[in-house]
């Protein structure tokens, strides 16, 4: 028996066959022991790489196979052969596991084993947040599905009716349903997300983890209709708010294959956590600006930390009157995001050439760093909107304190951004999204300076919305 040929490897990775990091034993029906290579030449179609003259007889079926891997050992059963394949003096055994799988690509990526047993450990966990999940709130999310379930349906059928009209009349259909179910639809949303803050106001750290697990687990068939809710669960680059995250915030757009889809994932989209991304763009320019203007020495470097896609940069050379005076530095750990950061500048017309250093690097990096400024230069202007929210406190003060290291100690001015622990879309978040940030108040935010040594001010401002709580730092010489 063959494996179609879509499913075969075209390029197998040498690191799987290497004998030191991965090898596999079995035995044959005469209890004959072999030991031989991982051959992946699918993903979970493995196979065995054997020298040919050490075969006792063909075989048909494997037993007691036990594989090594890169420091761990894991028993896998039994197997049949699916094709046996000759090939300079070694023998290609293809084959499936009677009563497992094993993922080559989990195993060449990180470097362990992945088998049925850890899908059965990890369904036994989620079965143990099930026991700890308060009735009242199981009742509240039985309620919600329900009610999601009905609106789908509802929204599905006009879907269907509108599926063959001309894209205008489609457009304008859309509208309307807006107007109308779709509107009843975003208000009951918000009436259930204010029972949900009422209910779980008293909880535990704890009882919110869990909590939150039970309802976007109970929901995830309804929810994952939503773009902007699917990305924030699933974390595809293994981080919540990433740059395509904010870049769905920034459109505020209807996105989604369906009515249902488009209204779940604007929701979320138009919560006042979410002004509060919107409208911190213009504050970091407005604050830009006004420094420029103050500015006296002969340049004005400017640096954002965990930049992300620098909307807020392309905002500033698209309509700044000093965007060819000044000296930018974007720093980031994900590639993804300083691509497009990369992308989004050099889209913008420009009769010269702006001046911007892209450094892909983790925050981590600059936290090992003795003299950041050896490094990375001074700045007049130093900034980070989004990276304090994923910072414990004593982690969040080291790094404020190499970025004021790093500022111009003439004026040098650094803004550091974090939601405040009033921020009503946190429940939300939290639950909804597995969105989940360090809140501070005015006071923690100014005990991050409190081994700032020279002279500075410091100011506590807020974007319109007033979710997120901005900490300025002004220095006033060395």
């Amino acid at each position: 028996m063959t494996i179609p040929g879509r499913n075969r490897r075209k390029v197998t990775r040498v690191r799987l066959h290497d004998p030191a990091s991965v090898s596999i034993n079995f035995l044959d029906s005469k209890q004959n022991v072999y030991e031989g290579q991982l051959w992946d030449y699918a993903r979970y179609g493995f196979g065995i790489k054997l020298i040919d003259n050490l075969i006792h007889k063909r075989l048909d079926n494997i037993f007691n196979i036990t594989i090594s891997a890169f420091g761990s050992k894991k028993f896998v059963g039994n197997g049949k052969i699916m094709r046996i394949t000759r090939e300079e003096g070694f023998l290609l055994l293809g084959i499936y596991l009677e009563n497992e799988f094993l993922d080559t690509d989990f195993l060449a990526n990180n470097h362990s084993i992945y088998l049925q047993e850890d899908e059965i450990k990890t369904i036994n966990l989620q079965f143990s947040y099930l026991y700890n999940i308060k009735s009242e709130f199981k009742c509240f999310t039985s309620d919600f599905a329900f009610g999601l379930s009905t609106y789908k349906k509802q929204l599905d059928e006009l879907d269907e009716k509108f599926k063959f009209e001309p894209p205008t009349l489609k457009n304008f259909l859309f509208q309307s349903t807006l107007n109308g179910i779709g509107k009843q639809f975003y208000l009951y949303l918000d009436r259930e997300i204010e029972v949900l803050q009422k209910l779980v106001s008293a909880y535990s750290k704890i009882e919110h983890e869990r909590h939150g697990f039970y309802i976007r687990k109970s929901l995830w068939n309804l929810i994952k209709h939503s773009g902007f809710m699917k990305r924030c669960i699933t974390k595809p680059r293994g981080y919540p708010g990433d740059s395509v995250m904010m870049e769905m915030i920034y459109t505020q757009g209807y996105i989604g294959d369906s009515i249902f889809g488009k209204i779940l994932h604007i929701h979320p989209v138009e919560l006042k956590a979410a002004d509060a991304v919107r409208n911190r763009r213009k504050l970091i320019n407005d604050e830009m600006e006004i420094c420029l203007k103050n500015n006296h020495e002969k340049e004005f470097k400017v640096l954002s930390v965990a930049c992300g896609p620098a909307w807020e940069i392309q905002d500033f050379l698209k309509n700044s009157e000093y965007k060819h005076k000044v000296g930018l530095t974007l720093l980031d750990q994900d590639a993804e995001a300083i691509n497009e950061a990369k992308k989004g500048i050099a889209k913008i017309e420009t009769k010269q050439p702006f001046s911007v250093n892209f450094i892909q690097e983790s925050v981590r990096v600059l936290l090992k760093t003795k003299e950041p400024s050896l490094n990375y230069g001074k700045f007049q202007f130093i900034y980070s909107m989004g990276l304090f929210d994923y910072l414990t406190q004593p982690v969040a003060q080291a790094i404020a304190q190499k970025l004021y290291s790093m500022l111009s100690p003439e004026n040098g001015v650094l803004i550091i951004g974090n939601y405040h622990k009033k921020n009503e879309s946190r429940i939300y978040m939290e639950y909804l999204l597995d969105w989940v940030l360090f809140y501070r108040d005015e006071e923690s935010m100014i005990e991050l300076t409190e081994d700032f040594p020279g002279k500075f001010k410091t100011e506590i401002g807020f974007e319109p919305s007033g979710c997120q709580m901005f900490l300025k730092i002004t220095r006033e010489g060395s």
